[in-house]
């Protein structure tokens, strides 16, 4: 990435971190009052402290209702900045807590929003990631941070004025501390940003790698790849022990020590310098406390500034990465004129698509399904089978051609009109960790009496009916408590409980047994006629009764018609295709004829 990029991300990430300082101004001038309150008893502690050695100890005088009076505003004024210090806490509090949960609700959001053609580069981890770790880091920059620099400065600004006060020449002496201050922030920037930058990336990879180890467990132990996938986490975790040394080691050395030996040096000069005033016979000795007090507290506010810069460094790399995440487009469906899907007719005209624009994957696709009608999408693996049912569930925007539904474009539909008027059953079921009416309701608002009808058409209500709570059964994570034909049984469900004008399944048999195969072949028979229905089938004999069965090879539509007519063709793809299965489906017959036999 270019220098102006970074600079146009960071810039954009600290527009988004600072709106939350002044979304509510209210809030924030409330919070910047208290701040300057508490500045100000700070201040006063040192100048009473001057007072009370100069006017009653040097001069050995103590009047009780002045030196009383004294006192108690000492002890006030230091009662009150603590407790408007931690008043100021709380508010900073507020706006960070309430800027991270905005950010995480605005991320979450953003990342539903955003097309499946993200998330094939995309690692789960690293964006949980960003949800978690990055939006917590950018709470540093409010609390940590922003409080901190506010309240310091305003505390130096005191510290400067009760000085000038006290003596112009000794305030200038201790002013010398900001630009050497600054200079060594200036440093520490440039020469952190990197390894902070990096490391952020390694936490990132650190937690994709575990998601991906846990994620595919029973794999990874029966490839025998523990070892190799120890070693690649070790090496990523070694990176990041690298990196975090070197900011670690650069903070080290650019801020509280050097900060430290600066504020020697000043002190020295301070000194030095009273020292000539007490020569020349102008040096009080209350002054002289009051100056190293005051020294004392402009030291420390100036390191608490340079080590809050290591936050602040973390939490704009942390902002840049949540901004650049809420910048990635999020999908979009044309002027979305259209807010119901009618009849569930599809046309498709010369349909080119490329997952890379150089290496099409589909090429010119000519189809028109009828409303209603049973249409099957057969082929080879990587014909382009999947890819086409992902275009028209509008997954991935073709790169030539239109796909049109009741003869409207596709992109004419809202996200919702598609969504709800399009059932999808993949292959792979989803299956959420609460209970079977959750499961097929999905947040739609749904009925008991709408959600049972959905589960009596895939066939499901009784196995349900039968469990401990019923509807009510929590399922566990990835729907353990069900056969993997019943959570099959269960997506058909969920699909079908939108009525659905267009339902396309994805090889939804592919994973289960014969029996259970039957079962959800006859809930899908009944739905003939009533939707549109587009299955794209490994196993041909499902659907050798559709109306019309298209054939791709290496993205071409080959051949189209139903079961008799591409029988007729041949050497045709489909009919080398059907005889090739229907031999394998005897084989396997016979031999399991000849194992029945020997048992």
């Amino acid at each position: 990435m270019s220098k102006v990029a970074n600079k146009k991300d960071a810039s954009g990430s600290l527009k988004l971190l600072m709106g939350y300082v002044f979304a509510d101004k209210a809030l924030f001038i409330r919070t910047l009052l208290l701040v300057m309150l508490a500045t100000g008893f700070e201040v006063l502690g040192p100048m009473l402290s001057k007072v009370f050695i100069d006017d009653f100890v040097m001069p050995n005088h103590y009047p009780v209702w002045p030196v009383a009076g004294v006192v108690t505003l000492f002890i006030v004024s230091v009662l009150a900045g603590t407790y408007l210090k931690y008043k100021q806490t709380l508010k900073f509090l507020d706006i960070a807590l309430n800027a991270v949960l905005d950010i995480r609700k605005r991320l979450f959001k953003h990342v539903l929003t955003l097309p499946v053609a993200f998330f094939d580069y995309a690692r789960t981890g690293q964006l949980v990631s960003r949800l978690t770790n990055d939006t917590e880091s950018i709470k540093d920059i409010y609390v940590q941070f922003l409080s901190n620099i506010l309240a310091n400065l305003i505390l130096l600004i005191g510290i400067l004025t009760a000085m000038a006060i006290l003596d112009l020449q000794l305030m200038l002496v201790a002013l010398a501390l900001i630009p050497a201050v600054a200079g060594l922030i200036y440093l520490y920037q440039k020469f952190s940003v990197k390894a902070v930058t990096e490391s952020r990336q390694l936490r990132s990879d650190i937690n994709a790698t575990m998601n991906e180890s846990i994620s595919g467990m029973a794999v990874i132990q029966s490839t025998n790849q523990q070892d190799a996938k120890y070693h690649q986490y070790q090496d990523i975790n070694h990176n990041y022990y690298t990196t975090r040394l070197k900011s670690v080691t650069v903070g080290s050395l650019l801020l509280r020590p050097a900060i430290n030996l600066l504020s020697i040096l000043i002190l020295g000069g301070v000194v030095w310098f009273f020292g000539l005033k007490v020569v020349q016979g102008f040096a009080e000795v209350g002054v002289l406390y009051a100056y190293l007090n005051y020294l004392g507290r402009f030291t420390e506010p100036l390191v608490e500034i340079t080590q809050r810069f290591s936050l602040y460094q973390q939490a704009i790399v942390a902002g840049d990465r949540v901004y650049e995440l809420l910048q990635e487009p999020a999908s979009h469906t044309g002027s979305e004129r259209l807010n119901a899907i009618s009849h569930g007719k599809l046309s498709i005209d010369q349909l080119q698509f490329g997952y890379q624009v150089e290496k099409p994957v589909l090429h010119n696709i000519n189809v028109e399904i009828p409303a209603g009608h049973f249409y099957a999408i057969v082929g080879h693996t990587g014909s382009g089978k999947s890819t086409l049912l992902n275009l028209l569930l509008n997954f991935y925007q073709p790169q030539a051609g239109t796909i049109r539904i009741d003869d409207e474009p596709i992109n004419d539909y809202t996200q919702s009109a598609i969504r709800s008027g399009i059932g999808f059953i993949p292959q792979e079921p989803f299956v959420l960790a609460t209970s079977v009416f959750d499961n097929i309701d999905m947040g739609r608002g749904l009925t008991q009496d709408a959600v049972e009808h959905a589960a009596k058409q895939a066939h499901l209500h009784d196995v349900i009916a039968a469990m401990s709570a019923g509807y009510q059964t929590e399922l566990g994570e990835g729907g353990l408590r069900l056969s993997t034909g019943q959570r099959q049984q269960l997506i058909i469900a969920r699909a079908l409980a939108g009525s659905p004008k267009i339902l396309m399944l994805d090889e939804a048999t592919a994973n289960i047994d014969s029996e259970t195969e039957q079962v959800v072949q006859r809930a899908l028979n009944e739905l003939q006629g009533n939707v549109t229905m587009i299955v794209v089938a490994h196993r041909l004999s499902t659907i050798h009764h559709a109306d019309r069965i298209l054939v791709l090879d290496k993205g071409h539509l080959i051949e189209q018609g139903n079961h008799s007519q591409l029988m007729t063709i041949e050497q045709g793809r489909y009919r080398a295709m059907y005889q090739l299965q229907q031999q394998e489906k005897m084989v396997f017959q016979a031999e399991e004829k000849v194992h029945a036999a020997c048992e």
